[in-house]
């Protein structure tokens, strides 16, 4: 019972930071943002189109995200109460990991569309892109430069 009990600690506190690593590509209306545009060779229709993608993965993402937060009370609702339920807890746990995994999959959705619109090669430069981003905030050089060269 107590082995159950820290192991469940332990996925609930992994498991959020697990999800964040995980994302690996840009966030918010990054089309928008000039430089980028640019160099992706973004046309007015492929903008429209991410904007569309955008509004309705959007959508989806604040009720996924109500689910797995509302499922996340239920289980440490759960685990709160002096008699311990292990058979509750268990599918409890289970509708919280499903959560998570429809949470994950309306992301790689929206990462899906992404790459249709744009296709291969602009889909890997805005990788490259992403990536040199990511590892000149790592290094505190945040702003506007790391869209002007880069990969």
């Amino acid at each position: 019972m107590k082995k159950i009990l820290i192991t469940l600690a332990a996925v609930l506190w992994l498991c959020p930071q697990g999800f964040a690593a995980a994302q690996e590509a840009p966030t918010g209306k990054w089309w928008r943002l000039p430089r980028v545009a640019k160099r992706l060779n973004l046309s007015q229709e492929e903008k429209k189109k991410l904007d569309e993608l955008f509004t309705q993965s959007r959508r989806n993402l604040i009720r996924l995200k109500s689910k797995v937060e509302e499922e996340r009370f239920e289980l440490e609702d759960l685990l709160e109460k002096e008699f311990l339920d292990e058979s509750a807890v268990m599918e409890q746990f289970r509708r919280l990991e499903k959560a998570r995994n429809d949470l994950a999959e309306e992301r790689f959705r929206f990462l899906l569309g992404v790459r249709k619109i744009i296709g291969f090669e602009r889909f890997e430069l805005l990788k490259g892109i992403y990536r040199h981003f990511r590892q000149r905030a790592r290094q505190g050089k945040t702003g506007p430069r790391p869209w002007r060269g880069g990969p």
